[in-house]
């Protein structure tokens, strides 16, 4: 097998990643911009660095992510190098119409599974970066066979019979998957005014289908007429006309299996109105008979008429081949029913006198011309188009797209097959950027002229019905690999395509809120709306547009903090909730399904892409949470080489764990082939991505995660290794170990980092202003052998749930606490009592002889990220406990005073403001602390005097216990 790339190649590459955007892709200048179209772009302000320069070092990072390589190299654990790709490419190949040995990934990458193919975009990302990483080869080999094969399946999918087939004489049109033509959409209004009527078609079925419509006219939910060729499993052919819905229904059945399947038949209706009789027959015999009263006519004006579809979402599509359509003004006989039987329409022309219509599907394309000469064309609703790669059939597409607009319901249901083309495309283009895979390229391209040539053709408006469409809309991050493409574009006019088609996956009802601060997110699927934020600033880098950085910002603060949960995930059974209400319903029988792992991978992207433009800590405070805590947890801390290991979602109910029900969340829906097995196979083997970033002009580092590693930096011939315990210690020192020059260094100041926060440059400790959630900075000329020394001490605090200020998550340091307990209900706490002047809650919480694992109120406090070592059992945990603090105490000094039970008007009580302000220098310090806040009280009507007297005077006597 030939590699896809060359030495000097891999050269390039590092430069190209050192530039690159966050999903490690590169972005063209604003210059390049304005050389490739035209368009003003905008740079970021920051780069960050490429996979191999940094390299992680001993730890928990580390542990995780070695998992992770060791299922890269194995899967699935059958011995065969290509054994992986071969899994990955089982459904392309079948989709494709190629020999398809072997299997398939499993879970939702299953045969006839909507979303079937996603899984191997984001195997081709994993082995990208887990070769980009480490350099190994094995991971190389395994990529460039994936998309050699993928070429081939392109090249397949661009061969395959998509226009007219042979029919009955001459050609026919094929409906239905596998092939893209879905049905025939017929003009409106045909059938008024005709009364006794006969339609006629030629009919070979693919299967058996219950139900689907051979054609379908209708004027509204209860006045329609229909043929189907399997009225169920029992009844044949049926003919219905009803004015009064189903249960009005008049009907003609035929015999069962009077329609054969894989046969050509001649079907045919007939209603005569001078006996009132409608009869059904099949190869010019009469299979049925009824008594029919009603009309075409009495239907009123048809507007709803296909060929191979209905309104009901239970009826499938017919999946068959259709030939010489005719509709007569008159019934006819059955002499001349048994002639149209036997008649070849090639050879014999119709007296078009009574045909009303007649589609003979001869010529290509989308239009079914009207050989009646009654001018009454239809459309062949399902294009396909050069370039289509995917898993499952182009039709798809077709569905989802106006006038279809199916949903993620019915018979012939949609499942998000933008989506699914964007983590192809994705993967693709990781593997072009990482790796130097030039085929990928160019499969990739080609899925973007394909996909220019798909949306082109819909209005903004039409596009927005599409995008609206719960699940089924869902296109991941489409304009995103849209926007890149623009960037690699071979010319000006290529590059404009791109982009407008990156805009088309714009919803313009929450772009447009979005950007007026209108926060519209509840009850939406959280990652549908998460994933084109990422977009919008690519879109931005290339066009300079600022509205969509604009939206991509507010977006992401109607997310942080206001649907956040304490590990940095969010959303509930996928969908985002009211803003603000965080934990209400945990305790109900509600949907215990929250914090989708995807959710935290697109927010995680999200987050690094729009630090890149604003170097704002708070980005970079909430990176650290959701990565130290959802996602270091998500992957469970066993080796597997046959499933991911990966948590669809994690359980925030007290007292569940990664199982919910008799569902394990690391394997839910296979274990292989989920959505979040995919984001999995990307997330832990990047975690070094967003460690350090540099300048746009290479003079400033910022450090901005303490995780040990060694950042190599060719451009400015440093090698700086950090060594660190973190997060079991707040410490780290930075060791230049190569390289010298006048850099910029800025250190992050965690926002929990309230116990203090120093640096030592060369043991000499540096006089700087470090504010928790900000930044530090070192400015000097560096020279080998230099170091750095942070120190930053954890201290245990708590996270209020926004919507109860009782509810809380006990953090120490960056690391989610969780209480490791079975019981279903919310553990009690009370910590006011035993806090000291320094206002740490390790007063009442004790260390144990296990790294990181503390006890308190009897409790076993652990890492949220220690996930379930033990195979076979899965630890029981509450991240939110409820705070219980009844009485204003200091210490052993009570005062009889309410305290849970009288709150200010942001939910918080009096020794919240109290110890909102510790650590206190001293107890004088304290007391005024106290006598503040109880004038504040006193003043606001929440305490009386006397309560106020007594409040003091307990702080007063409880100098001993505090100092203590």
């Amino acid at each position: 097998m030939a590699k896809q790339f060359s030495r000097r190649r891999l050269l390039q590459i590092g430069a190209l990643a050192a530039t690159a955007p966050a999903a490690l892709t590169i972005t063209s200048t604003p210059a390049a911009a304005a050389t490739a179209g035209g368009d003003a772009g905008h740079a970021p302000a920051a780069k960050p660095f490429a996979l191999d320069q940094v390299a992680l070092g001993e730890g928990v990072f580390q542990q995780k992510r070695d998992r992770m390589l060791n299922y890269a190299r194995n899967y699935p654990g059958t011995g065969g190098v290509l054994d992986g790709p071969d899994r990955m490419l089982h459904l392309f190949r079948a989709n494709a119409g190629l020999p398809a040995p072997g299997t398939w990934p499993g879970g939702w990458d299953t045969p006839n599974h909507l979303l079937r193919g996603h899984f191997t975009g984001h195997y081709l990302t994993m082995l990208s970066q887990a070769y980009a990483a480490t350099g190994e080869e094995v991971f190389l080999d395994k990529l460039d066979y994936l998309v050699e094969e993928l070429g081939i399946c392109q090249r397949a999918l661009d061969a395959r019979e998509t226009g007219r087939v042979a029919g009955r004489s001459g050609k026919a049109v094929r409906l239905s998957d596998p092939h893209p033509n879905q049905y025939v959409a017929l003009p409106e209004r045909m059938l008024d005014g005709v009364t006794d009527v006969t339609f006629a078609v030629w009919v070979r079925l693919a299967a058996g289908q219950v139900n689907a419509k051979i054609f379908h006219f209708g004027a509204g939910a209860n006045a329609y007429l229909s043929l189907s060729p399997w009225a169920s499993a029992s009844t044949g052919p049926r003919f219905a006309i009803s004015t009064q819905g189903a249960a009005g229904e008049q009907r003609v059945d035929g015999a069962r299996d009077s329609v054969p399947v894989g046969e050509w038949a001649h079907v045919a209706v007939t209603i005569s109105t001078a006996d009132r009789t409608g009869r059904l027959y099949v190869d010019g015999d009469q299979v049925g008979e009824s008594a029919i009263g009603l009309t075409p006519a009495d239907l009123g004006s048809t507007t709803t008429n296909w060929i191979g579809r209905s309104p009901s979402l239970n009826d499938p599509y017919l999946n068959a081949t259709v030939d010489d359509v005719r509709v007569y003004r008159r019934a006819l006989t059955g002499a001349e029913v048994r002639a149209l039987a036997t008649a070849d329409p090639a050879q014999e022309s119709p007296d078009r006198t009574d045909l009303a219509v007649w589609y003979r599907f001869e010529e290509e394309g989308e239009t079914a011309r009207d050989h009646s000469g009654n001018g009454r064309d239809a459309t062949i609703v399902g294009t396909s188009y050069p370039g289509y790669l995917a898993a499952f059939p182009e039709g798809q597409f077709s569905r989802l797209e106006p006038p279809t607009l199916r949903p993620n319901s019915g018979a012939n249901a949609v499942w998000a097959p933008w989506y699914t083309c964007h983590k192809i495309m994705r993967g693709l283009l990781n593997a072009y950027h990482l790796t130097g895979n030039e085929e990928a390229l160019e499969i990739v391209l080609r899925m973007g002229d394909w996909a220019h040539q798909r949306l082109s053709r819909y209005s903004q408006a039409e596009l927005d019905q599409m995008w609206n469409i719960y699940s089924a809309g869902e296109a991941g991050s489409m304009n995103e690999v849209m926007a890149e493409l623009a960037a690699l574009a071979p010319d000006p006019d290529a590059r404009a395509r791109y982009l407008r088609t990156a805009k088309a996956f714009t919803f313009t009802t929450l772009f447009d809120a979005t950007l007026a601060e209108n926060d519209i997110l509840n009850g939406r699927h959280a990652n549908q709306y998460m994933a084109p934020n990422i977009g919008y600033l690519r879109i931005f880098e290339q066009t300079g547009a600022r509205e969509y950085h604009t939206a991509a910002r507010n977006f992401w603060a109607m997310v942080v903090p206001h649907r956040t949960f304490s590990n940095g995930g969010a959303g509930r059974s996928e969908h985002f909730g009211v803003r603000g209400v965080i934990t209400a319903g945990f305790t109900s029988n509600s949907d215990p399904r929250h914090a989708e792992t995807c959710c935290a991978y697109n927010m995680l992207r999200l987050t690094r892409n729009l630090f890149l433009h604003d170097q704002d800590p708070a980005y970079m405070d909430y990176y650290e949470k959701a990565l130290h805590n959802q996602i270091l947890s998500s992957r469970r801390d066993i080796d597997s080489v046959t499933a991911t290991e990966v948590t669809y979602h994690q359980n925030m109910w007290p007292g569940r764990s990664r199982r919910i029900g008799s569902v394990v969340e690391y394997s839910r829906y296979g274990g292989n082939g989920s959505c979040c097995n995919g984001t999995g196979l990307e997330s832990h083997t990047k975690y070094q991505e967003s460690i350090y970033f540099q300048s746009a002009d290479e003079s400033t580092l910022y450090v901005n995660l303490f995780i040990a590693s060694t950042l190599t930096w060719p451009g400015r011939g440093f090698v700086i290794t950090q060594d660190t315990r973190y997060p079991t210690e707040g410490a780290s020192r930075l060791r230049f170990d190569q390289g010298s020059g006048r850099l910029t260094v800025r250190l992050r100041v965690p926002s929990w980092a309230v116990k203090g926060y120093t640096v030592h440059v060369n043991g000499v400790r540096q006089r700087l202003a470090a504010t928790p959630g900000s930044y530090v900075t070192l400015d000097r000329d560096w020279r080998r052998g230099d170091v750095i020394d942070i120190a930053m001490p954890f201290s245990f605090r708590v996270e209020k749930a926004l919507d109860n200020r009782s509810i809380q998550s006990i953090l120490y340091g960056p690391t989610l606490m969780v209480v490791r307990d079975a019981t279903p209900s919310y553990r009690e706490f009370s910590f006011f009592a035993d806090l000291k002047l320094d206002g740490d809650l390790a007063a009442a919480i004790a260390p144990t002889d296990v790294p990181m694992h503390f006890t308190t109120h009897g409790y076993t406090l652990a890492p949220y990220y220690v996930a379930d070592p033990v195979p076979g059992q899965f630890n029981a945990f509450h991240p939110y406990v409820k705070r219980v603090e009844p009485e204003v105490v200091f210490g052993s000094s009570a005062t009889g005073v309410p305290n849970d039970a009288i709150r200010d008007d942001d939910g918080e009580t009096f020794l919240d403001r109290v110890w909102e302000a510790a650590p206190f220098r001293n107890h004088g310090h304290f007391v005024r602390r106290v006598t503040q806040v109880s004038d504040e009280w006193l003043r606001a009507g929440r305490h009386t005097e006397s309560q106020r007297e007594a409040i003091v005077s307990a702080a007063a006597r409880s100098k001993k216990d505090l100092e203590q």
